[in-house]
């Protein structure tokens, strides 16, 4: 007879509800169930970091499904050390002659207990599958080399694996292996998050079936309507030759940054004007930081400040973007906070009274940074970063209809430590996303050569290695972010202007994209 089995995987559910995480994994359960499958494997980094609350909320999701569920684990679920996902010993099941093993690959090997399970078991059968977390090739090289040895030793039929975050299928032997993206909207690789049916003929044979979150789409209208759209760019250095290039293109959207005041403001001014008598646009202008001098004990970058506030008022931005204060978390004592809350009222209270968005972006601390380390930053974790927010829209309350709020970095939220791994993006946008008023947009990858994670590179496509936008794009459908107007901030000119460039075509054809099925996997060039 044949089978039929579900597998979802790498659903990196934190410990909240309203998460475009929690949206995903509900969908897959409905698709699940409405396939009517034999059973369902959830194959491991079912949390994103193994607290209890995130796999009580596992547990409490598949409680009714009416097929078999079963769980193995992955490597997140170590990031804490409460699981409550305990696995022993190597879990099997068997339908309609075939025999399942389910492994715990979660530590990227595979133990002596777990090899001699597997030998058990698999002897005891000639028709076998393993769906377990790591794919092979990740594995470590002995773990490896023992299990290609024990598929082709053992006549295995199948084997199925999660992880990467991607789509990959192989012959091992005589053994069909599989890698899937998963469910994970902030991860899956080169095409929506989903979950792979798998189904096994009468004859023997293997097919997967792979099935995208679906889910509505609604691009526009943005918060800065009349606009055609809400893309625009982050440009670093000349604000003239800035203002001139885009004044060469059709977008509404643009960020000017100086890296110094030399420049004439007369000039830029006849250059913005210009522009203006040419399009609607929206302007902001990214100022520089305001760090902490340990030597001094006084707040670096006010002078400089001032002078930038000043030329942005005089040209008539819209928006004024500044980062949080650059000092460590445990620097930034009740006195030091007094002295950072009192000067950001006092440099930036003319421009909020002048209409001017005032808008906090979120910074990030290296890979590998723990909260517990002394370089971590302030406001890298959301509470300190909301914290910041809500204590200047309390400086500013006395001004009327001023906005202060946030200008959220995708990019820093996903490359920040090792709270990248405790606050997924999923939990940014159900955390901040009533408080945007503007976006950084990005990709982050790995340097060819150093492995280090950076930002500030090109988008290819919206379903990337390291950020997938599939959890963006429903957040801002269903307005659980704000559609505030987005900077593509990339460094390199010409990876800057063919991103942009993407996305702007994108919402320009927001009327033809009515589900997540109809965007695009990857960009034109």
């Amino acid at each position: 007879m044949p089978v039929r089995f579900i597998q979802i995987t790498d659903i990196h559910l934190s410990d909240r509800r309203d998460t475009t995480t929690y949206h995903a994994l509900s969908w897959a359960i409905q698709e699940a169930t409405r396939q009517a499958p034999d059973f369902i494997v959830v194959s491991g980094d079912m949390t994103t970091y193994g607290t209890k609350a995130s796999e009580r909320l596992i547990l409490e999701a598949f409680q009714n499904v009416s097929v078999p569920v079963f769980y193995t684990l992955g490597n997140a679920e170590h990031r804490s050390s409460v699981s409550i996902f305990p696995q022993t010993q190597t879990q099997h099941h068997t339908q309609n002659g075939i025999l399942f093993l389910f492994p715990n690959t979660s530590r990227g090997h595979i133990s002596a207990d777990e090899r001699s399970n597997l030998q058990a078991h698999a002897s005891t059968s000639h028709q076998t599958a393993i769906i377990t977390h790591y794919p092979i090739d990740a594995l470590n090289k002995d773990s490896a080399q023992w299990l290609t040895g024990f598929l082709s030793q053992n006549n295995i039929e199948l084997y199925v694996a999660g992880h990467k975050h991607i789509h990959h299928t192989r012959q091992t032997g005589s053994c069909l292996a599989f890698i899937t993206r998963g469910i994970d909207p902030d991860k899956a690789s080169g095409h929506l998050p989903g979950i792979s049916l798998f189904e096994r003929s009468d004859n023997g044979e293997w097919a997967e079936t792979f099935i995208p979150w679906s889910y509505d789409i609604t691009l526009m209208p943005s918060n800065i309507a009349p606009l055609p759209s809400p893309v625009g760019w982050s440009i670093q250095g000349d604000p003239i030759l800035a203002v001139q290039e885009t004044r060469s293109t059709d977008l509404n959207v643009l960020e000017i940054r100086p890296n110094k005041l030399t420049f004439s403001v007369t000039a830029l001014k006849a250059e913005i004007l210009g522009l203006r008598n040419n399009r609607p646009l929206y302007l902001s202008w990214h100022l520089p930081n305001l760090s902490w001098n340990n030597e001094t004990n006084c707040i670096d970058g006010i002078a400089e400040m001032v002078n930038h506030v000043a030329i942005a008022q005089e040209i008539g931005v819209n928006h004024l973007t500044v980062h949080v204060p650059h000092i460590s978390a445990h620097q930034m004592t009740d006195d030091v906070w007094i002295q950072f809350e009192e000067t950001y009222d006092t440099l930036f209270r003319n421009a909020v009274s002048s209409g001017i968005r005032l808008a906090i972006e979120n910074v990030h601390n290296n890979p590998g940074i723990k909260p517990t380390d002394p370089s971590c930053k302030f406001a890298t974790n959301i509470d300190n970063y909301v914290k910041w927010i809500h204590v200047l829209q309390n400086r500013f309350a006395d001004i009327s209809n001023s906005q202060v709020g946030a200008h959220f970095d995708v990019g820093h939220a996903r490359n920040n430590g090792e709270y990248g791994n405790i606050y997924p993006l999923s939990d940014w946008y159900a955390r901040v996303g009533k408080y945007i008023l503007g976006y950084h947009i990005h990709q982050i990858r790995n340097h060819p050569n150093t492995g280090k994670l950076e930002n500030h590179k090109e988008m290819f496509s919206l379903f990337e290695q390291r950020i997938s936008y599939a959890g963006f794009l429903h957040a801002w459908s269903t307005k659980q972010i704000n559609r505030a107007p987005l900077f593509v901030e990339i460094r390199n000119d010409n990876e800057r202007r063919r991103s942009t460039q993407r996305l702007h075509q994108l919402f320009l054809r927001a009327s033809e994209i009515k589900t997540s099925t109809d965007l695009p996997l990857s960009f034109s060039a």
